[in-house]
């Protein structure tokens, strides 16, 4: 074979281009005596490139990988479904807490006015005191409530968006 016709060969055996009848003209040419001198390089790389596979390796490590395969794929279809519980059980946990907070707070606030429209009045004068002080500490405790409240909204509303991205990204 012309020697330029082997470099040809070469350059698309390299490009992954050439056929099996192609690369068995290689492969003849460079298990032959009468190579080019400029090519040597060329068949010591092609050679390797095309020797069999001479790796040992234990018979049962195909099945050991398969079942390695597999319980890595179980786990990672189990592991969304975990996810989704959690976040469902910290969401409705929240949302509990929520409405503990809002029926305590409207159980307060209704007790403060049953307190300032009837006893307040009827009271001696330090007790009108103590009241009057237990009012506004309820009062107090109202706003603070209240105000805590809002942020929990906010909190609930960051879950929401939370719980969509994680439902995008799960699904």
């Amino acid at each position: 074979m012309d020697t330029n016709e082997i470099k040809i060969l070469l350059e698309a055996f390299y490009n992954g281009e050439t056929s099996q009848a192609e690369e068995q003209k290689l492969l003849d040419y460079f298990n032959s005596d009468n190579v080019a001198e400029e090519l040597f390089q060329e068949k010591e790389l092609f050679l390797k490139l095309n020797e069999p596979d001479t790796i040992n390796y234990p018979q049962e490590l195909e099945f050991k990988l398969n079942n390695l395969i597999d319980d890595l794929a179980r786990k990672e279809s189990v592991k969304p479904a975990q996810n989704k519980q959690k976040l469902w059980l910290w969401a409705g946990s929240a949302a509990a807490g929520v409405a503990l907070l809002i029926s305590a707070g409207l159980y307060i606030n209704n007790k403060t006015e049953e307190v300032t429209n009837t006893d307040i009045t009827a009271a001696a004068p330090e007790d009108r005191l103590k009241m009057e002080e237990a009012r506004e500490a309820l009062i107090l405790l109202s706003s603070n409530f209240n105000k805590g409240v809002s942020q929990l909204e906010i909190i609930s509303e960051n879950i929401d968006k939370t719980h969509e991205i994680l439902n995008k990204t799960i699904n």
